[in-house]
C-alpha cells in the first residue's frame, strides 16, 4: 500500500469519524431540545396547577369567612388582619408616590395627572379629599 492510498484510507476513516461525531452531536442537540421542550410544558403546567390551588383556596377562604365557628377561624381572622395591614401599606406607598385613587374605576394614578389612564375620565377637583378619605377608611377598618 503506497503513501496515497494510506491518505485515502486515513482521509476516508476521519470522514466516517466525523460523520459519527456530527451525527451524536446531532442526536444530542434533538434530545436536549426535546427535554427543554418537555420541561418548559411540565414547568407552565405546574404553574396552572399551583394557579387553581390559590383560586380554590380563595373559594374556600369565602366559604368559611361566612361560617364564625369554623375550625378555621384562626386562619381566617389572620388573613383578614393581614389584608387590612396590605392596605395600609398601599396606601402608604401610594401617599409616597404622591398616587391616588381614580374616583371612577379605582385604578392608582398620580396625583397631578387630568385624566385616568384606565378609564380616560377626568379626574376631579376634589382628589385630595379623596385620597385623604381612601388613607382615613384604610386606616380604621
Amino acid at each position: 500500500m503506497g503513501f496515497v492510498d494510506s491518505v485515502k484510507d486515513f482521509a476516508g476513516k476521519f470522514g466516517e469519524s466525523v460523520e459519527r461525531g456530527a451525527k451524536t452531536v446531532s442526536n444530542s442537540s434533538k434530545k436536549f431540545a426535546e427535554k427543554t421542550r418537555i420541561k418548559r410544558e411540565m414547568a407552565r403546567v405546574e404553574s396552572d396547577i399551583n394557579t387553581d390551588y390559590i383560586e380554590l383556596g380563595k373559594v374556600m377562604y369565602e366559604k368559611i369567612c361566612s361560617d364564625p365557628d369554623t375550625e378555621f377561624l384562626a386562619t381566617v381572622s389572620d388573613i383578614k388582619e393581614k389584608n387590612l395591614k396590605l392596605d395600609e401599606l398601599k396606601a402608604e406607598l401610594m401617599s409616597l408616590e404622591d398616587k391616588v385613587f381614580c374616583v371612577n374605576c379605582g385604578s392608582q394614578i398620580r396625583r397631578e395627572q387630568v385624566y385616568c389612564d384606565k378609564c380616560g375620565k377626568k379626574v376631579s377637583e376634589d382628589i385630595e379629599e379623596t385620597a385623604a378619605e381612601t388613607i382615613t377608611d384604610v386606616t380604621v377598618e
